[in-house]
């Protein structure tokens, strides 16, 4: 009779089964988990509700935020011998695990920093460690490590889902809270990012600098042809989120002034109608002196009316006048403008005001980067800038010079004086402040 062969490692029942409801209800698994309470709720049940609040939380949380209060126990210690122009430098470089580090700087340096930018490791959905090697406190880390390996050791799906977002929260937790500290009043961090941990990214951002100052989700185009490497689209894309830590001490972000005699059009079609007046005085009119008497003056999708008669001498209006339409600048921004000295011209009948800039002013940057706008470098530059600098490759998915200048740039606005910080630079795969 023939025997019949059992495999000793077949396959895991319960986490067939798990996987099984979360292909029919996504929202009961969390980090491979099934959440009984919401179970119970999708299946019919009543729940309690007296528990329910809105919250982000994950398991490690309330140690990761101990870990941010804990004092540091290192010392910084200078190695003039491998410094260059040390005793000149404008720079400094630190070398050592980034949270004990971020601990020192606190308080030499808290409410000092104009910009943070970071590029901490993505969460890639395999087994995600970071592995800090340099000091005692990082041994919860390493353990973590330890236990993680031993579980896919034992099951080699369980990194599939397991606690890797717990695991990236947990060491970026501790350490944005110390960044935020050294930020002045006006500063502004950007952390570079992709599409795995960016939800998370934003939620803990929320709560660390509020959501009150979240500025925007910069769109950075990373690559001139798209990776395949995702199953359902070609990615083409990275981000920068951008927080500030007091949004009402900020300021607009800027990579140009606007040039001069550049028009813009105060009609906007498709607004909502409302009114702006024009004290005397303040409109020029390249046209002949004459009165002209209230009509409507829409035509195509533009839409104006003047509401009342304008008398133009000498290439301005003698009278207050008034205009109904779909602007594009509200009252306040036309007496801003006025009160700048900066002109408004209407050229014929019908009216068609443009706002012509005198040259100069700052002009707000757009939330993306490519190389249509700023003609913006990507990742085969940024390799190609390690390789020029170095010999070889020296870092894996390289940021572009002109991408971390461009945005120094629209912070600063070139002071010399500002202080930049920069905490998630590797150097053989070990963490560099």
């Amino acid at each position: 009779m023939r025997e019949l062969e059992i495999n000793s490692k077949g396959s895991d029942i319960v986490k067939e089964n798990v996987k099984k409801l979360k292909q029919l209800f996504p929202e009961i698994v969390t980090e491979g988990k099934i959440d009984f309470e919401k179970l119970k709720a999708v299946l019919g049940e009543y729940v309690e509700k007296s528990c329910e609040s809105y919250s982000f939380t994950w398991p490690g949380k309330s140690d990761a935020f101990r870990e941010s209060q804990n004092p540091s126990s290192s010392t910084l210690k200078p190695f003039i011998g491998e410094s260059k122009n040390f005793d000149t430098t404008q720079n400094l470089y630190i070398e050592g695990d980034n949270l004990e580090v971020l601990k020192l700087l606190q308080k030499s340096f808290t409410g000092r920093i104009k910009m943070i930018y970071i590029d901490p490791p993505y969460n890639t959905g395999k087994e995600f460690i970071y592995t800090d090697k340099w000091s005692d406190p990082t041994k919860e880390y390493k353990r973590t490590e330890e236990i993680n390996k031993e579980s896919s050791d034992t099951d080699p799906g369980a990194n599939d889902e397991g606690g890797r977002h717990s695991n990236w929260l947990n060491m970026m937790y501790p350490r944005l809270r110390l960044a935020r500290n050294l930020l002045t009043e006006d500063g502004v961090i950007f952390i570079s990012i992709d599409d795995k941990e960016l939800a998370n990214l934003m939620k803990l951002c929320n709560e660390i600098f509020g959501e009150d100052n979240f500025v925007t989700l910069f769109i950075w185009e990373k690559k001139k042809k798209p990776s395949f490497l995702h199953k359902n689209v070609g990615k083409l894309t990275e981000y920068i989120v951008c927080y500030t830590k007091n949004s009402d001490s900020t300021f607009p972000f800027s990579l140009e002034t606007t040039a001069e005699g550049k028009k813009y059009p105060l009609n906007n079609a498709g607004n909502t109608l409302s009114v702006i007046t024009f004290p005397p005085e303040t409109v020029s009119f390249n046209m002949d002196d004459q009165v002209v008497k209230p009509q409507d003056m829409s035509e195509g999708n533009i839409k104006t009316r003047l509401l009342n008669e304008l008398v133009i001498v000498n290439g301005k209006n003698c009278n207050e006048f008034s205009l109904e339409g779909e602007w594009r600048y509200c009252q306040s921004k036309i007496n801003e403008i006025i009160k700048n000295n900066e002109k408004i011209v209407i050229s014929k009948i019908p009216f068609r005001p443009n706002h012509v800039k005198a040259g100069g002013e700052i002009k707000k940057m757009k939330n993306i980067f490519s190389p249509v706008h700023y003609e913006m470098e990507t990742n085969e530059d940024a390799t190609s800038q390690i390789i020029e600098l170095f010999g070889f490759n020296v870092f894996d998915n390289p940021k572009p010079v002109k991408l971390i200048y461009s945005l120094v740039k629209a912070i600063t606005y070139a002071d010399k004086k500002a202080i930049i910080l920069d905490f998630f630079q590797v150097r053989e795969q070990q963490p560099m402040l």
